[in-house]
């Protein structure tokens, strides 16, 4: 049974659906990835099938998710990629590791994949690969190309230890030709003396580890090391400016505090957007219309969102629901910068009629006209505050156990 992987969003697919008796449809829990098995009649009848683990090496597994901070990647598992794992690895390692490797990959986000997916490669080589050594096994950080645009799909390579010292050239490197490790197999688009793109050829003699090697190539397109990971392109759009408010960190503890410190910021956010409307009104009816729907409530929707996600009941509603709420929170800005656009612009008009006024000094204007700025400069810097805590709070619901951030082997898998 040969499965192609692909990553569609699909809100209507069902966990499991079976097209006629040829193939078989899964997706992944976030439908963010979808699964297409095929089979032909009678295979049920083999005794060669299911391939045991070690001759399904190299495997390619697939993250989840998109990278975005609504759809982290992630590792998605079920009873068939266990029962098959556990062939070579117990299924608590198996779970530990997908649980810290899962925690690793909250942290990584698009449009800053060399920075973020550096801890990655760290945490595979100082916890996930000494723990996996002693069963033979070794897993790899890889991309693959499955569409021709350039969207990358991002996950594991999983492949017998033994496959790991079967020598890969690398091509023409400053004149010479470079051999390294399968581990260590640097991934490039350069095209060869012919034009054509430049394909990786073994060195090994014998036909098993040709065989071998034809069925890498057809699982991964490279492997990303700390070296190919500097030449890892990334294309970046309108939204990577607001990654760096709305991300995902690791959990801070202080869950309680941290949800006191919110609700007590969301209190303070719904009366500075009273005392906003209450300052525009008294200059103009049309402002108040123009901040309130510009962004159709926009500006009043953060406080009922983040009300919602402090006093949601379970840990994963919670947390989606904190997102939502940061997205509105974030999207509400919006309407701040109008607010503040409004006044603005009717302290200018008010400054130049006194000045078309020769007996008025400047001097002499109304204190509460020449602090108009005062209310929306104050609810930016409380949404600022609210979306760095909302970080923390999301990571203190979806990571409970701080240990699967912990440097030391030993205490992580010990937890």
């Amino acid at each position: 049974m040969d499965a192609i992987f692909l990553e569609v969003k699909m809100p209507t697919l069902r966990p499991k659906h079976i097209i006629g008796r040829a193939s078989a449809v899964s997706a992944t829990t976030d439908l963010m990835l979808a699964y297409v098995d095929f089979f032909l009649g009678g295979d049920e009848k083999r005794t060669d099938l299911p391939p045991r683990l070690p001759q399904r090496f190299p495997m390619a597994i697939i993250f989840g998710g998109d990278g975005s901070y609504m759809a982290p990647f992630s590792l998605q598992i079920d009873n068939v990629l266990t029962s098959l794992m556990s062939q070579l690895v117990a299924p608590t390692t198996w779970y530990r590791l997908v649980a810290g490797l899962n925690a690793q990959l909250r942290l990584v986000r698009r449009g800053r994949l060399r920075a973020t997916f550096r801890p990655v490669l760290r945490w595979l080589e100082m916890h996930a690969n000494p723990a996996l050594r002693i069963h033979g096994v070794r897993i790899d950080l890889a991309w693959s190309q499955a569409t021709p645009g350039n969207y990358r799909q991002y996950g594991l390579l999983v492949y017998s230890v033994e496959e790991e010292n079967e020598p890969i050239c690398l091509g023409n490197t400053n004149g010479g030709v470079k051999t390294e490790t399968f581990s260590r197999v640097k991934t490039t688009d350069m095209p060869n003396e012919s034009g054509s793109p430049r394909e990786d050829v073994p060195l090994t003699q014998g036909h098993r580890s040709s065989e071998g090697f034809a069925r890498r190539k057809r699982s991964y397109r490279g492997l990303i090391d700390a070296n190919s990971l500097q030449k890892l392109e990334e294309k970046r759009d309108i939204f990577y400016l607001l990654s760096f408010i709305l991300h995902n960190t690791k959990p801070g503890g202080h869950q309680d505090l941290v949800g006191l410190v919110i609700s007590m910021l969301l209190l303070g956010d719904f009366s500075l957007v009273l005392l906003t409307f209450l300052q525009l009104y008294s200059i103009s009816l049309v402002d108040v219309f123009l901040v309130l729907f510009i962004l159709p409530l926009g500006i009043l929707l953060p406080f009922p969102a983040g009300i919602n996600a402090l006093f949601s009941h379970g840990p994963r509603r919670s947390a989606g629901l904190a997102r939502f709420y940061a997205l509105w929170n974030l999207t509400s800005l919006i309407n701040v910068g109008v607010a503040f656009l409004c006044g603005y612009v009717h302290y200018h008009h008010q400054l130049s009629s006194t000045k078309m006024i020769p007996n008025l000094q400047p001097w002499n204007i109304n204190m509460d006209e020449s602090e108009w700025w005062i209310f929306p400069v104050g609810l930016v810097m409380c949404k600022l505050f609210q979306s760095q805590l909302i970080n923390w709070h999301i990571a203190n619901l979806e990571i409970q156990d701080r240990s699967l951030y912990s440097n030391d082997f030993e205490l992580f898998w010990q937890s």
